[in-house]
């Protein structure tokens, strides 16, 4: 059962109204009486204290003007008890009784206090304090302080109604917090709920409906951009399925047509091994194009790299040596510039071997006749960087996002090399990504282009 973000914030509001209002009605009174008796013995106890020292400073005397005016700051009745409960002197506020029978200072609370009618010789219900009256070390008497019960009352209940109006303008606070939070939380969350559906269906141009800069937005940010991904992704599958159907239409179209020729004899039998020859070409950039989607398959699968500790200063030499006839046709050079003699490092060999080859093949294949190609190592925070850099065409500012995407090739690619299959620079990049490092690529149109990437030294 779906269970909307607003009724919860609801839910959770009634829930706060009717825990505050119930622990406020069935404990708020009992504390707040429990509060306001406290408070009100201790400061009974302090004045009893202060007439009790009074006493003992004068010698065992009090002045009645002092217990008058101790009576009225405290809103007491203050009587004086002698040792067997006879009141030999009082306040003069209330009718007292001449004496408290069974009066019994042991009995109190804590030993100084008790509540009640005080030995059934008040009327209504007190609070009763007491000290003991002494110039010596045996008390000579007693003084009491009675505070009546309805005083602590009335104040508890003027404090519980104060606290019940601070409740309810608190509920009113949440409640403008609620709806707030309707604004700023649910209404955005419905609108990011919104485009997540529609993007479901695949209406992936759906517009961002959140433009804030909190959770929310970035929430809704990064839905509208996981769809933009997932249109361009669709767009790269079809531009793929596109560019494998041209790729192998193309050779198979020869093929087809150079063999047909030979069968039926329009190419005559002299001319037949020329024509052989240009199906076998073709039959190998069908075998290339085949085994770069095999390589791009288990790339992206997640292959098992088999590291070892190299040279990739040799590695580098046996990759140029390939390369000698067609660097020979162009009339070409090698600069290779090593930092060290011997730079080991660790990786998969046959793989980074891979990455040269494609990187220098691009090299050679952009660049004109009697130029030079740069190779170069050298190490920086255990790290080896690797340069492959030639002078030749470069590429375009607009292009260079591009040229990790597989089968895309520029124009001037297009022109110049019918055999590429376009996956060269993807695999390059998937083996270094697996291998957890990093590539880039430096270019300029009409200075050249330079690729480093990073190993990790041995």
């Amino acid at each position: 059962m779906k269970f909307p973000v607003r009724a919860k914030l609801i839910l959770c509001f009634l829930l706060f109204t009717a825990v505050g209002v119930g622990a406020l009605a069935l404990f708020g009174g009992v504390f707040l009486r429990q509060q306001y008796l406290t408070a009100r013995v201790r400061r009974l106890y302090k004045d009893a204290n202060y007439i009790s020292e009074s006493y003992k400073v004068n010698g065992g005397s009090l002045q009645q003007n002092l217990l008058e005016s101790m009576a009225y700051v405290s809103e007491s009745e203050i009587w004086i008890l002698s040792t067997d409960g006879t009141v030999t002197a009082w306040s003069g506020n209330e009718a007292h009784p001449e004496k408290v029978p069974g009066f019994d200072p042991a009995a109190g609370i804590n030993g100084y206090y008790m509540t009640g009618d005080f030995y059934q010789t008040l009327k209504n219900d007190s609070i009763s304090v007491y000290k003991p009256l002494s110039t010596a070390i045996q008390p000579q008497g007693y003084v009491v302080l009675h505070y009546p019960m309805s005083g602590i009352l009335e104040s508890a209940d003027e404090a519980l109604r104060f606290s019940y109006i601070i409740l309810a303008v608190l509920l009113a606070a949440a409640v403008l917090l609620l709806v707030l939070l309707d604004f700023i939380l649910v209404r955005p969350l419905k609108k990011t709920e919104q485009a997540a559906l529609e993007y479901a269906h695949g209406n992936l141009s759906y517009p961002n409906p959140v433009k804030t800069r909190d959770e929310v937005g970035i929430i809704a940010l990064t839905q509208e951009d996981l769809a933009r991904q997932l249109s361009s992704s669709a767009e790269d599958q079809r531009r793929l399925l596109a560019n494998i159907s041209h790729d192998f239409r193309s050779p198979l179209t020869s093929i087809r047509g150079y063999m047909a020729a030979i069968q039926d004899g329009t190419i005559p039998p002299e001319l037949q091994g020329k024509y052989i020859d240009v199906v076998i070409s073709e039959t190998n950039r069908l075998t290339n194009l085949s085994n770069g989607l095999l390589d791009m398959a288990q790339l992206e699968s997640g292959i098992i790299l088999d590291r070892t500790n190299f040279d990739i200063n040799d590695l580098i030499r046996e990759v140029l040596g390939t390369f000698e006839g067609r660097m020979a046709e162009k009339d070409m050079i090698f600069r290779v510039t090593f930092e060290q003699t011997s730079q080991y490092v660790n990786a998969d060999r046959s793989r980074i071997e891979q990455v040269l080859y494609n990187l220098v093949d691009n090299a050679i294949k952009f660049s004109g006749e009697r130029s030079s190609i740069d190779l170069s190592t050298y190490l920086e925070r255990d790290k080896v960087f690797v340069s492959v850099r030639d002078h030749g065409a470069g590429i375009a500012k607009e292009h260079l996002g591009k040229i990790w995407n597989r089968f895309y090739k520029t124009d001037a690619s297009r022109g110049r090399d019918k055999k590429s299959t376009g996956l060269g620079l993807a695999i390059v990049r998937e083996i270094i990504q697996a291998h957890r490092e990093n590539i880039d690529v430096i270019s300029t149109v009409g200075v050249g282009t330079e690729f480093i990437f990073t190993l990790t030294e041995s």
